[in-house]
C-alpha cells in the first residue's frame, strides 16, 4: 500500500520553472551571444543574377551621371535637327557567350543581353554627343566603359559591315551547291527546320501517230504536270498532320505566293503540339521561300508570316480553374 502511494505521488510530482523577474530578463547576462552574420557585398545578392544586375546598375549610373554633366553643360536635350548630324558610332559589341564572361554568368539569356545591349546603345549615343559637344572627360570616360564590352575582332566586324553587298549576291548566298534554301521557324514551343527546292520544269510532247492523224486526239500536246512532295519528318504531308487546318496552315505560303506545286519542300519538327508544329512549319516555309521569290516578300510580310508569332500558352492561376475561367460560385 505504502508503494501505492509513493508511486502515486512520484506521478503528480512536476518540476516548475525557476522564477525569472521581468526586468532581468533584459540583462545581456541573461541572453546568449548574438552571431554577428555577413553582410551581402551588393545589393542584388539576392536576385540570382548578382554580377549581372551590379553591372545594369553601374551602367546606368553612369549614363545618368553624363546625362547630368551634359544637361549642366547645356547640351542636352539636344534638338532634333542637331541629332541627326552626329558622328554614326562605329562599335561592335560581343556577342551573347562572350557577353556572358563578362559579367560572370555561364549562359546569359536573351533578354538579358538585349537590355544590355540597348543601354549600350544609349551610353554610345552619349560618347557622340560629348564628343560633338568638346565634353573630354564625359567622352573618355564613357569610351573606358565601352571598351570592355567591344569585340576583339572589332575592326574586320565593322570593314564587313562597311562593305556593301548587292541584294542579289545577298540572295544567291542563302542557296546551297543544290539549289536549295533553309530557313528556322517556330512557334509556341515548336522549332522547324525546312529545305525548299524547285521541282524539276515539266515536259512537253506530242501524241499520236501520223497513220492515226485523223483522230481526234491524234497531234495533241501532252502536258507532263509537275509533281511536288511536302515531307514532314520524312512523312508525307497528309500522313503527319491528319487535320486539314493544319495542313491549310502550311500551304497557305504557297497560295498566297501563287507558287502551289513549285517546290519540293522538306522539315524537320520538334516541340509543342500539332498546331504549332505546323504554325512552326508555316514560318519556316515563308522565311525559305523568299530567296526564291523575291517579289512575294512584301506578301508575305503584309500577312504576317515572316515574323514569328510572339503569342505563347498563358499560365493557369492559383484559384483559378483554367488561365482565366473562374470556378462557380455557390451559394451555400
Amino acid at each position: 500500500m505504502a508503494t501505492a502511494v509513493q508511486r502515486l505521488c512520484w506521478r503528480a510530482y512536476s518540476s516548475a520553472p525557476a522564477f525569472v523577474p521581468q526586468q532581468s530578463r533584459h540583462d545581456s547576462k541573461f541572453l546568449l551571444p548574438l552571431v554577428q552574420r555577413a553582410k551581402p557585398t551588393s545589393l542584388s545578392f539576392f536576385t540570382g543574377d548578382g554580377p549581372y544586375h551590379d553591372k545594369i546598375i553601374a551602367l546606368e549610373a553612369a549614363r545618368t551621371l553624363s546625362q547630368r554633366e551634359l544637361q549642366a553643360a547645356h547640351i542636352l536635350p539636344l534638338p532634333p535637327q542637331y541629332r541627326a548630324l552626329l558622328p554614326i558610332s562605329k562599335i561592335a559589341f560581343k556577342k551573347r557567350e562572350e557577353m556572358a564572361e563578362s559579367v560572370d554568368q555561364k549562359v546569359m539569356r536573351q533578354s538579358h543581353y538585349t537590355k544590355l545591349i540597348a543601354l549600350l546603345d544609349e551610353l554610345s549615343n552619349l560618347r557622340a554627343v560629348a564628343s560633338a559637344g568638346k565634353q573630354t572627360e564625359v567622352e573618355a570616360r564613357l569610351t573606358r566603359i565601352l571598351q570592355t564590352f567591344e569585340r576583339k575582332d572589332k575592326a574586320s566586324v565593322l570593314a564587313a559591315r562597311q562593305t556593301h553587298i548587292p541584294k542579289e549576291e545577298r540572295l544567291r548566298r542563302k542557296f546551297d551547291e543544290f539549289g536549295r534554301t533553309y530557313a528556322l521557324g517556330k512557334r509556341k514551343e515548336s522549332a522547324a527546320r525546312v529545305w525548299i527546292i524547285p521541282v524539276a520544269k515539266s515536259t512537253t510532247s506530242t501524241s499520236g501517230d501520223a497513220s492515226t492523224s485523223t483522230s481526234v486526239t491524234s497531234g495533241t500536246p501532252t502536258t507532263n504536270l509537275k509533281t511536288t512532295s511536302i515531307l514532314i519528318n520524312n512523312i508525307p504531308l497528309p500522313d503527319y498532320f491528319p487535320v486539314q487546318t493544319d495542313r491549310e496552315r502550311i500551304t497557305r505560303p504557297l497560295k498566297l505566293a501563287g507558287v502551289l506545286g513549285s517546290y519540293n519542300i522538306f522539315a524537320l519538327v520538334r516541340g509543342g503540339g500539332s498546331s504549332g508544329q505546323a504554325a512552326a512549319v508555316a514560318h519556316g516555309v515563308s522565311r525559305a521561300l523568299v530567296p526564291h521569290a523575291p517579289d512575294v516578300a512584301k506578301i508575305l510580310s503584309k500577312a504576317r508570316l515572316l515574323k514569328r508569332d510572339p503569342r505563347m500558352v498563358e499560365r493557369k492561376k492559383t484559384g483559378l480553374a483554367k488561365a482565366r475561367k473562374a470556378y462557380a460560385w455557390v451559394k451555400r
